[in-house]
């Protein structure tokens, strides 16, 4: 059985809700004031080797409600990476409208693409019954960028007040929830419009190969999402629903063009409290995908307008299916189910230690998930419930500087992994 540890590089960007319409205060903190901090972090991977690294944010710079955030680490291997992204920004006149920048150039000498361009069997690589030792790996480079745009429309939660600004007690929230008492989006909860134009440049050069694997990409992803929880960041009661629809149109150097189509639901179940826990939530997810360009040549089985590696119809990672690595399955359909149950002790004691007081962590989380999901060639009846992949697995969770980290462990009849992560699973 092989371990595998990862480490986005978003992990520690601790202020930033980047895609967010929202900021989250302490009590203790008056809107406006400039907020920042700063911590190094180390990791193992089978695949990176030892890594030291830093992140550090800054927030209400500028306008209240932006950030900047940024990361780097190095490895022992030569891997490494940086991250940056201003985040919440508005101009002038245009209340309801946020703007992102997000940008990330990395190198790794050992990465692996679960993926093939042809489908000649139902168990070639990336499919749902191919084999997890069947990838290409070697040394690669990321050049990443997105640009995005949100609109907060003026219903709901969202008619008054385009920016939610969320107080906390010890990271609990007591000012007015933004939704989540009822299903209405013209009275309850927030409505957003969102566009993002992205562009990925990746490559593979394969080991003891001279040959060149290129995934690039460039398009336009458009979104409505309706968020009727009463939290977020971490919401205990409530729902969101997320359309989403990404193309690329061919444009430059990408590979191909292609569509893919999203459907994201959440449900939130507060169970209340008890004498040992101060929140206990149930959290359920579904998550469905379709590329409908997708292309398969019968005889030679090659794939055309197909979405590359990270995109599409993809399981595996930090937030679908926990105990597989990223990427490990892709075709055509994907479904996704969870379920995660929530407990937020009474007493916290983390944020009295030396060496995590500085943190300022207002709470910590104990959670169990279940997770089941596949990929198919197919969008069917059979895609929902045949030949389902199926993981189960631990989390602990803090909230540090106002936003929530976890850290995930997850088994599978395969493997196992362990992901750290910043924001809750569905809140991303």
């Amino acid at each position: 059985m092989k371990k595998s540890l990862a480490l986005s590089s978003l992990l520690l960007c601790l202020a930033g809700n980047a895609l967010a319409d929202y900021i989250t205060l302490d009590e203790s903190e008056t809107y406006g004031d400039t907020r920042w901090g700063a911590i190094p972090y180390a990791f193992s991977t089978e695949t990176l080797g030892t890594a030291v690294g830093a992140a550090a944010y800054i927030g209400g710079i500028g306008q209240p409600q932006s950030s900047l955030v940024g990361a780097a680490f190095t490895t022992s291997n030569d891997s490494w990476l940086m991250a940056g992204a201003l985040n919440n920004f508005r101009f002038d006149n245009m209340e309801r409208w946020f703007f992102d920048i997000y940008a990330q150039g990395s190198h790794f000498t050992d990465q692996r693409f679960y993926d093939s361009t042809h489908r000649l069997t139902s168990s070639t690589s990336g499919s749902n019954d191919s084999s997890p030792d069947d990838f290409v790996s070697g040394t690669s480079n990321d050049l990443h960028v997105e640009i995005s745009a949100r609109y907060v429309l003026p219903i709901g939660a969202g008619k008054d007040h385009p920016l939610t600004v969320f107080k906390t007690r010890r990271g609990m929230l007591y000012t007015a929830p933004t939704g989540g008492s009822a299903w209405n989006p013209l009275a309850s909860g927030k409505t957003l419009l969102g566009g993002k134009y992205f562009y990925r440049y990746r490559d593979l050069q394969k080991i003891d190969d001279e040959d060149l694997i290129k995934a690039n990409t460039n398009g336009l992803e458009l979104w409505l999402d309706y968020n009727n929880t009463d939290f977020l960041p971490n919401a205990s009661y409530g729902s969101r629903q997320k359309l989403t629809i990404t193309r690329d149109f061919g444009w430059g150097d990408s590979a191909n063009s292609w569509t893919n189509l999203e459907l994201d639901l959440s449900k939130y179940l507060d169970l209340g409290t008890s004498d040992w826990f101060r929140q206990q939530v149930l959290a359920l997810n579904f998550w469905t995908s379709h590329t409908p360009t997708w292309k398969v040549d019968k005889e030679t089985g090659f794939v055309d307008h197909r979405p590359p590696p990270g995109f599409g119809s993809e399981l595996g990672g930090f937030d679908r299916m926990r105990a597989y690595p990223q990427g490990r399955f892709h075709d055509k359909s994907a479904v996704y189910y969870t379920a995660e149950m929530r407990l937020m002790p009474r007493i916290n004691g983390l944020d009295s230690l030396p060496l995590l007081k500085y943190l300022e962590i207002d709470w910590w989380q104990v959670v169990a998930f279940v997770e089941a999901g596949r990929v198919s060639r197919k969008y069917d009846a059979d895609l929902y419930f045949k030949d389902l992949k199926w993981d189960a697995g631990l989390s602990f969770r803090i909230m540090a500087f106002r936003v929530p980290l976890r850290l995930d462990w997850a088994i599978s009849d395969e493997d196992y992994s362990i992901w750290a992560m910043y924001k809750q699973p569905f809140a991303r």
